[in-house]
């Protein structure tokens, strides 16, 4: 796991993987994103 992906599992605690999976679902392009952004799964 890269240290980017740590630091954002810290910042949404236990919501990243409802977060992640949201975002592979709505947003697979990753138009959306910004400071801590989560990277959809490809």
């Amino acid at each position: 796991m890269e240290d980017a992906d740590r630091l954002l599992q810290g910042a949404y605690a236990q919501n990243y993987e409802r977060l992640l999976a949201i975002k592979t679902a709505y947003d697979p392009d990753n138009l959306f994103r910004g400071v801590l952004n989560i990277v959809p799964v490809r």
